[in-house]
Formats: C-alpha cells, structure tokens, sequence
C-alpha cells in the first residue's frame, strides 16, 4: 500500500513538473528551451521578489490575444494575495479605452504609436479636472515631449517633459511647470553600453499616475541598451531638490536570443517601473 501511494505522489509530481516546463515554454514564444524567447516578442509580464530570500512581492501582467492587442491589466501583490489594480482595455478605431473617463489615442499611420492621453488629474475622483497629455516623437521614432493641457477649447498648455537621447538611448528628462518655468522633475539615466537587448524597457522617469500602460501600449521605439542606473529628483518651487530616488540595475540574465529574462533593480522603487525594487524577472508575448 505504501508504494503504491509513493508510485501516486510521483505521478502527481512529474505532472505538476511538465506541466510547470511547458507553461514556461509557451510563455516564452512556444520554444523546447526556456532559454529561446522567440521571434518578435514583447513584454507582457512582470514580476518581481525580494532580492535577499527570494520571496514574491508581486507581478504586473497584460493579456495580450493572437492580434497583439492589450485586453486586460492586472497588478497584484503576492504578499497580499489580493489584485491592486486591474482595467480591461477597449478599442474603437484609433481610441484605447481604459475606462469611461480616460483613454489613449493611437496614431494607426505609424502602428499604434500612442499620440495622446486623456486623463483624470485625479483617476480616483471622476470629476477632478481632466486633461490632455499630447506626444511628439523624432524621425528616428523615439518619445522626445509630453505636453499636458486642461481639457477645453482653446487648450491651455500648464506642463511639459522633454525627453534628451544619446546614441539611441534616453539619457535625461526635464519636466517643467509651463506656469512658473520652474523644474517640476528630472533625471539621468545611464546604460551598459555592451548590453542590447531586444524590446526591453520603456524608461519614462516623470511618470507618476499612468505607470501601469508603460510597458505594454506602443511609446515609440525602445532605447538601446540596457540601463545601469537611475536618478530622478523632485522640485520645491525655486528649483529646490526635496527628494530623489536612485535604482541601480545589476546581474542581467539574458536569453539566447537577447531578452532581457531577469535584472536586480537595487535601492529605490522607481514610480516610473510597475515593479518594486527587488529581482525583476520578464515574461514576454511572442507574435
């Protein structure tokens, strides 16, 4: 009798083993090995754990469908057990619909580049005053300005960021008050310049409220190299710094075929990251 309840738990375990290996495989564009991503594969999960005992903190994950369209955004904390945020996304035409309130405009011209957010100043109170972010981009494709406006007619211009890129790659942003002219936020960004990972990160440093679309709608095209460090710093009026976050990315584990599968993000959570400071690890869609 004991070997055949031991012979059972064997069976249940090899199951639960081949099903956790082909779960991964697919996960990762459908290859035998966990170390092939695929071909044409972008985020659509991440998930992070405490750097020192390895235990889960939490994930943010997209459902994307067999067209590469972004269905559903579920945030959710491990520790809790419980779903921070969630948004299932609509589409009509050029409108993805996060809610009744707020929406981005893609620009189908350029493959559903987004080109504007219409938001709440307060996505928790549906009467706070809404406005428009509108996004310019450079010839070679990359998210250069943000410019937030009140919702009205005419539109009143009160914020900007500026993004600057060197050799491909975001290396600062400066976000200003159009009221004052004073800094609002900044930041430096540097990069291992022998890593270039395929379809990684989107790194927007002023983002605060919108952080959960980051990585999984179309900003442009993605910077070069893989980030090594990150400073932003936030302004009292009077260009007065009154506080920074500092991250330092570390240990890149990269696939064969040059995704990023995991990286320690070292020091502070960063507003702009959906993810706490901690080890990231990368799950990706495969089209």
């Amino acid at each position: 009798m004991k070997k055949r309840n031991l012979y059972i738990l064997l069976l249940i375990i090899s199951a639960a083993i081949f099903s956790c290996k082909k779960e991964y495989s697919l996960e990762n564009g459908g290859d035998a090995s966990p170390l092939i991503v695929g071909a044409n594969c972008r985020i659509s999960q991440i998930a992070y754990y405490d750097s020192a005992s390895g235990v889960p903190l939490g994930s943010i994950a997209a459902k994307i469908n067999a067209k590469d369209t972004v269905t559903e955004i579920t945030k959710f904390d491990s520790l809790a057990f419980t779903i921070l945020f969630y948004t299932p996304i609509t589409y009509s035409i050029d409108t993805v619909r996060i809610n009744a309130d707020e929406y981005f405009l893609a620009d189908l011209v350029s493959g559903g580049r987004i080109s504007r957010l219409h938001g709440l100043t307060d996505p928790t109170d549906p009467f706070s005053p809404q406005f428009d972010a509108d996004y310019t981009y450079d010839a070679a494709g990359h998210l250069t300005t943000k410019t937030y406006s009140f919702t009205g007619s005419p539109a009143f211009p009160y914020y900007e960021v500026d993004y600057t890129y060197t050799g491909g790659n975001l290396t600062s942003m400066m976000a200003t008050d159009f009221f004052t002219g004073e800094l609002v936020q900044d930041a430096v960004i540097d990069y291992y310049s022998n890593i270039t990972p395929k379809n990684y990160l989107y790194l927007f440093p002023d983002e605060l409220t919108y952080t959960h679309y980051n990585q999984f709608f179309n900003f442009g095209k993605k910077t070069t190299n893989a980030v090594k460090n990150l400073k932003v710093r936030y302004y009292d009026p009077g260009n007065i710094v009154r506080d920074s976050t500092v991250s330092n990315f570390a240990t890149y584990i990269m696939s064969r075929d040059n995704y990023v599968l995991s990286v320690y993000m070292n020091g502070d959570d960063q507003f702009s990251i959906p993810a706490d400071a901690g080890k990231l690890n990368f799950y990706y869609k495969c089209k």
